[in-house]
C-alpha cells in the first residue's frame, strides 16, 4: 500500500480524532490570520491620510514624534520650504482635534484636517455624495460613512458647529477613518484654523512636490537645514507613523502574543491527537518496520498525517477568517487578509504541525519490530 494511502487510513481510522485534530488547526490558522489582519489593518488606518496624499516629503515640527499630535508651523517656514530648489510644489495643512456640536446637545471630538483651495496633493477620495469642490467655501465640511452613528449626520447640507464656528457638510466619503476613532473632517485652510483655534498664519504640515528630475532624498535633506523643522519623505512619513503607534501603544506585541500562542495551541493540539494515534496503531508501525520497511518510509507516513491535519485546518481557517473579516466590517474593524498573509500562515501551519509529529515520528524511531511479536 503506498504511503500516501496509508496514511490517509491511519489518520481517518478514527474521524472524531481526526476532525478534533483539523478543528485545532483551523481555529489556530483562523486566530493567526484574524489577529496579524488586525494588526495591517490598525497600521494602514493609522496612516491613511500619508498614504493617500500626493506629496512626496512632508515638513513638520522638529522632534514631532506623533503624526495626529504635532505642533503647528508659521507661514515662515512655509515661504522657505516653497523657495527650497527642488520644489516644485508646497501645500499647507493643518491636523489638529476640536469639537463639533451633536444635535442632541452633547460635543464630539474629531479631527480636523484643513487643506489650501484647490490643493493638489491632500484631499478627500471615495467622495460618494456632495461637491468635494465646495470645500472652498467657508465652513464647508466632508464627514465619512463610518462615522454616521457617532455624528448622528447622513446627508449633504446639514448644518452644525465645530468650537463655535458655523460648519456645513457638501460631501460624504466612504473609508477615511482615524486611527484616533476621532472622525476625520476635511475642510478648507482658513476654516480649518477657525474650528482648531489657529492664528492666521499657522498650520502643522508643509506639503512638498519635487520638481521633475529631482530626488526625493535630496530635497528632504536640503529641507531639513531650516532651523526648527524636520523632514520625511512619504514612505518614511507612513512607516514612521505606523511604527510609532506599534511600539508605544504596544499594541504590535498584543496582536502578535496572540497569534504566537494561537500556534502553540494548534501545536499542542495536533502532537497530542497524532501522538495517541501513533500509540494505537504502534503494533503496526512494528509490522511494518518487521517487514522491512525503513525508517524513512514510516516517518513519512506520520509526516503525510500531519500534512493532510495541516491542509484541511488551513483551508476551513482560511473560510473562518473572511467570515470573521465580513462581520469585523460591520463594526468598523479592518481586517487586512492579504495574499503575502495567507502564503506566510500557510507555511506557519505546515510547520507547526510538521514539528507537532515529531514526538510520534520519535516514539516510532525508537520502536523495537520484535516488541509487536511479544505476547
Amino acid at each position: 500500500m503506498p504511503v500516501w494511502n496509508l496514511a490517509k487510513k491511519i489518520l481517518l481510522h478514527d474521524r472524531v480524532k481526526f476532525v478534533v485534530a483539523s478543528a485545532g488547526v483551523s481555529i489556530s490558522v483562523m486566530l493567526v490570520l484574524v489577529q496579524i489582519g488586525l494588526y495591517a489593518g490598525f497600521m494602514q488606518t493609522a496612516s491613511t491620510l500619508i498614504d493617500h496624499s500626493h506629496a512626496d516629503v512632508w515638513v513638520t515640527r522638529q522632534a514631532a514624534e506623533n503624526f495626529d499630535f504635532s505642533s503647528p508651523l508659521d507661514d515662515r517656514t512655509y515661504y522657505r520650504v516653497a523657495s527650497t530648489p527642488g520644489v516644485a510644489r508646497a501645500e499647507r495643512m493643518i491636523l489638529a482635534f476640536a469639537q463639533m456640536k451633536l444635535d442632541d446637545g452633547g460635543d464630539l471630538g474629531i479631527q480636523v484636517i484643513g487643506i489650501e483651495h484647490g490643493a493638489r496633493l491632500m484631499g478627500p477620495w471615495n467622495v460618494v455624495a456632495g461637491d468635494r469642490a465646495r470645500l472652498g467655501e467657508p465652513g464647508a465640511i466632508t464627514i465619512d460613512r463610518s462615522e454616521y452613528a457617532k455624528l448622528k449626520i447622513r446627508d449633504v447640507g446639514h448644518r452644525t458647529e465645530i468650537f463655535g464656528a458655523r460648519a456645513e457638510v457638501v460631501a460624504l466619503t466612504d473609508g477615511i477613518r482615524s486611527f484616533t476613532t476621532s472622525p476625520l473632517i476635511f475642510t478648507d485652510l482658513q476654516s480649518a484654523r477657525t474650528f482648531v483655534r489657529y492664528g492666521a498664519e499657522m498650520e502643522n504640515y508643509v506639503l512638498v512636490q519635487i520638481a521633475p528630475g529631482a530626488d526625493a532624498t535630496a530635497v528632504r535633506d536640503a529641507l531639513r537645514t531650516i532651523p526648527h523643522v524636520d523632514a520625511y519623505t512619504t514612505a518614511e512619513m507612513s512607516a514612521r507613523t505606523q511604527t510609532y503607534w506599534s511600539s508605544r501603544t504596544g499594541i504590535g506585541a498584543t496582536f502578535f502574543m496572540t497569534a504566537i500562542l494561537s500556534v502553540i495551541v494548534g501545536l499542542v493540539v495536533v502532537g497530542q491527537i497524532l501522538y495517541n494515534g501513533t500509540l494505537q496503531h504502534l503494533r503496526e508501525y512494528g509490522t511494518l518496520k518487521a517487514m522491512g520497511a525503513k525508517n524513512g518510509a514510516v516517518v513519512r507516513v506520520i509526516v503525510y498525517q500531519a500534512l493532510i491535519s495541516a491542509a484541511v485546518g488551513f483551508v476551513v481557517g482560511g473560510g473562518l477568517a473572511f467570515g470573521a473579516q465580513a462581520s469585523m466590517k460591520g463594526a468598523n474593524l479592518i481586517v487586512a487578509l492579504s495574499p503575502s498573509l495567507f502564503v506566510a500562515t500557510a507555511v506557519v501551519t505546515v510547520v507547526m504541525c510538521a514539528l507537532a509529529s515529531m514526538l510520534s515520528i520519535i516514539k516510532v524511531l525508537r520502536l523495537d519490530p520484535a516488541s509487536v511479536f511479544k505476547v
